[in-house]
């Protein structure tokens, strides 16, 4: 098993075992904290990335994800057949995808449905409406 695979099942473990409101104190106690685990996640969206399913076709991500401590930007960037992520703002994403950090944690490791999350309001979206769907079409994330 790769480190970034047991850090993924280590994190299932505790989105499994942590109530919703003590998930974020709970990843900050962890190696590196919120940063390390959105890295985490973020690393692993692009890992999920097929190319195939994406036809050729571009478009850009942005995460809005509020934290207790504020908000932390992240993108994803797909563009003739790679995708990417970081930090920060990208200066013209298609999308942008506001949820708490908790929901974006349980999403990241397949444990929130993202459409599930949209319909419950724990997921907004501003912008291309048919940008949203292509999270669940061009990648491969198992949802458990």
């Amino acid at each position: 098993m790769t480190t970034q695979q047991q850090d993924v099942t280590d994190l299932i473990e505790l989105v499994e075992s942590t109530p919703a409101r003590e998930l974020e104190a709970a990843v900050a106690q962890r190696p590196g904290g919120v940063d390390a685990t959105l890295r985490l996640l973020f690393d692993l969206l692009v890992s999920e990335f097929n190319p195939e399913k994406a036809g050729g076709e571009k478009g850009t991500f942005q995460f809005d994800i509020a934290t207790s401590t504020g908000h932390k930007p992240y993108y994803v960037h797909v563009e003739d057949g790679t995708c990417g992520c970081g930090a920060g703002q990208h200066e013209a994403p298609d999308i942008t995808i506001g949820i708490k950090l908790p929901d974006m944690i349980a999403m990241g490791v397949g444990k929130l449905p993202g459409a599930k999350a949209f319909l419950t309001g724990k997921l907004r979206l501003s912008g291309s409406p048919l940008m949203g769907t292509k999270l669940g079409e061009w990648f491969d994330h198992p949802e458990t």
